[in-house]
């Protein structure tokens, strides 16, 4: 990884109340959605200094879900990943729309346990729990922050390797004639 991504998963790893671990994980992976959407896409038309006028501000893919969404209609991200992103999106509405937020009660149990269930097969997900928790048994808050912590390095992997779209090369050749 790079230093900035370090940095984040040592604070993260410093969190130990699920709220914010749900909170500043989303917000995480929404930034990485959003450097791989800009990575991919053309240049934005809009001044250099202004914000991107898709991808920033009160835009129509400025939000969580729809850059989860174009993420996954572009084949930047697969189905199961896509199926996560939405999970983790869910807890973070939860958590941020909820006065009282507990992981043991419903609806957020079964969500977690969804993420179990769809990350903790991965490779992924056992590199990044070797790398990150020396122990064998992590305990409840450990289990979420590997959880978070595997989604980010999913999606740090694929800005790292997303090239930007050929796509508008051959029909802007087209249209310029």
């Amino acid at each position: 990884m790079n230093n900035d991504f370090d940095a984040f998963a040592e604070d993260l790893l410093v969190e130990r109340n699920p709220r914010p671990l749900f909170i500043v994980g989303a917000a995480k992976v929404d930034n990485l959605l959003f450097q791989t959407l800009t990575k991919y896409l053309l240049d934005k038309t809009a001044k250099s200094k202004n914000h991107d006028e898709l991808l920033e501000g009160d835009r129509p893919l400025s939000t969580f879900s729809a850059r989860i969404k174009l993420s996954y209609r572009l084949g930047l991200i697969d189905s199961s990943l896509f199926k996560t992103l939405e999970k983790l999106r869910t807890l973070r509405n939860i958590c941020a729309h909820s006065i009282d937020f507990r992981v043991s009660k419903s609806p957020v149990r079964e969500h977690i346990k969804e993420l179990r269930k769809q990350l903790g097969s991965r490779q992924s997900y056992h590199l990044t729990r070797k790398r990150y928790f020396d122990n064998e048994e992590l305990s409840g808050i450990e289990e979420l922050q590997c959880l978070l912590l595997v989604l980010c390095v999913l999606l740090e992997a694929i800005r790292r390797k997303t090239r930007r779209t050929r796509a508008g090369l051959h029909t802007r050749t087209i249209s310029s004639k």
